[in-house]
């Protein structure tokens, strides 16, 4: 039930020129992706060491041959994947945290007292089935005070 002249939701095609909306939720994200390929090298270390330790135990000698072969393109993969989870996690996490600091900014101007509030997203924003709900929510809260 919109009231007349009000937009039941608005969808904006602006960019957004702030990359880092919420930095320490963004960051949060991008950390995460950032220590489970750190867990990974961690991994590989371990295994690494586990089978100089065995070769030894054996009485056999390592081959050091192998980990020249093995660690070079390993490390390259590991600094691309790093590169493109910053680049990725910075892009999805821009999507999520935009629409969520824009919507409670639109709801602190509805408490405020500011009337006709609309939550308004970008295209690509996630979270337009939620801005929908709180235009809802705003929309009769409005109505309640003007009631």
């Amino acid at each position: 039930m919109s009231a007349p002249g009000r937009a039941a939701g608005r969808i904006e095609v602006v960019a957004r020129r702030i990359k880092v909306v919420d930095g320490s939720f963004q960051y949060r994200m991008i950390a995460t992706s950032l220590a489970i390929i750190v867990l990974g090298l961690l991994l590989f270390a371990g295994v690494t060491a586990l089978y100089y330790f065995v070769a030894r135990a054996e009485g056999k000698a390592p081959n050091p041959q192998i980990l020249l072969v093995i660690l070079p393109p390993l490390l390259l993969n590991d600094l691309a994947i790093m590169i493109i989870v910053i680049v990725v996690g910075l892009y999805t996490s821009h999507r999520v945290a935009g629409p969520v600091y824009r919507m409670a900014d639109d709801i602190d101007r509805a408490l405020s007292g500011e009337r006709g509030v609309v939550v308004s997203l970008r295209r690509q924003d996630a979270l337009a089935d939620f801005a929908e709900k709180v235009n809802q929510l705003i929309e009769r809260f409005d109505d309640a005070r003007a009631g």
